[in-house]
């Protein structure tokens, strides 16, 4: 994992100088690409309208039904100051520990309910709104950024790896590891003052809130569904290219990885289900498995990393920050799940698992982020009343 990590490090170094040296203008360069993508489309016609039907069935299927109503909902929340109550309730032993604000606990209920994007598209509605300033929407941006229950223990764990256990862990090594990130980049003496109080809701018609909110939605949910079609297309045509899998193939040999490691990797880094589905097929431990399906989880990809930067592009938000702590938050994930896994599930291969007749999923995995944060704040506490006794 350590190697492979390295090498696309490396390659991301290498463009990087190339470009450098040959002082080409970044439109030129982003021009080129989007000329070989329009190539490769009318190649590969027929896979790649085979893949935009695919893309937009699992928009429709699976987006629209958990995206939109929770989006209607949390649109007439913010509309009546919603974000105001329930920073009272859920501030102070969720946003404290992190070193936030008290209304920031909005967007983070929100992506640890449903995962990407909800959590950057909150953090810029709250920034937007006027309750954080750009130094604390920056970092929120980090924290306010992982993947759903949902995914992981129903669309990975359940129907890809046959035992929705696995996404207990899966799930709290994410959560940990966005928590550490939260911990890292939290400064000794950091400003938690709730501006929500200095803020008046404006007096709205229900009707007008509700059409507003279900305007906001519909715009959003079409915006996710075009990200999903056009990497659904990009994946397609990857995938059907039989020359690319040679290359990491031999790559794979010639670092001694196991097969399909890169492969997978690669299309996890520019959409997570296809690389999660790939590892989860192959012949790899238990204990890797997850790792690398924790690390793909943490990462998130490409298309996830553009649906959030079209949400905050209009700040300017340094784009190369976000995705490199979200790259050191893959890393952890990776360690957490590897370590935990090797100590408790073994290293058996996965097709000797039964998948289960209905899928293990329950209410609980909703509150794991809360009881971990809430875990730590009492830790914190404990120890720091320990050292006044002490002193």
């Amino acid at each position: 994992m350590l190697s492979i990590i390295f090498l696309w490090l490396l390659i991301i170094l290498l463009i990087q100088i190339l470009f450098k040296l040959v002082n080409i203008k970044k439109n030129y360069i982003i021009s080129f690409l989007i000329s070989i993508l329009i190539i490769l489309f009318f190649v590969n016609l027929k896979v790649s309208m085979a893949s935009a039907i695919e893309g937009c069935k699992l928009w429709f299927k699976a987006m629209v039904p958990t995206l939109f109503p929770f989006l209607v909902i949390c649109n007439l929340l913010i509309s009546y100051d919603g974000i105001s109550l329930y920073s009272k309730i859920l501030g102070p032993f969720l946003c404290k520990p992190l070193g936030l604000s008290k209304v920031c606990s909005f967007p983070l209920t929100a992506s640890f309910l449903c995962g990407y994007p909800l959590g950057a598209k909150y953090c810029t509605d709250i920034y937007d709104l006027g309750y954080i300033n750009k130094k604390e929407y920056f970092r929120l941006l980090n924290i306010a950024s992982n993947c759903g229950p949902l995914f992981i223990v129903g669309s990975v764990c359940t129907a890809m790896l046959g035992n929705a256990r696995f996404g207990y862990l899966l799930l709290i090594a994410n959560y940990i590891s966005l928590i550490l990130i939260g911990l890292f980049t939290r400064k000794n003496k950091e400003i938690c003052n709730n501006n929500s109080s200095n803020l008046s809701s404006p007096k709205i018609n229900f009707g007008q809130a509700f059409k507003n909110a279900i305007d906001n939605a519909i715009s959003t949910t079409i915006q996710v569904g075009g990200f999903i079609v056009i990497f659904s297309v990009i994946i397609g045509i990857i995938k059907n290219n039989a020359n690319i899998s040679i290359i990491f193939n031999n790559l794979e040999s010639f670092l001694s990885l196991p097969k399909d490691s890169i492969y997978a990797l690669f299309l996890g880094s520019i959409e997570i289900t296809n690389g999660c589905n790939i590892i989860a097929n192959s012949t790899l431990t238990i204990p890797l498995k997850l790792s690398i399906i924790s690390f793909l989880c943490s990462f998130s990809g490409l298309s996830i990393i553009a649906q959030v930067n079209s949400f905050i592009s209009k700040h300017n938000v340094p784009m190369f920050r976000y995705t490199l702590l979200k790259l050191i938050q893959g890393i952890l994930s990776f360690i957490i799940t590897f370590i935990v896994a090797k100590l408790f599930v073994g290293s058996i291969a996965t097709s000797t698992i039964v998948t289960p007749a209905t899928p293990y999923i329950t209410t609980f995995m909703y509150f794991i982020p809360f009881i971990i944060i809430l875990g730590i704040y009492a830790i914190g506490k404990t120890f720091k009343k320990l050292l006044f006794h002490i002193s």
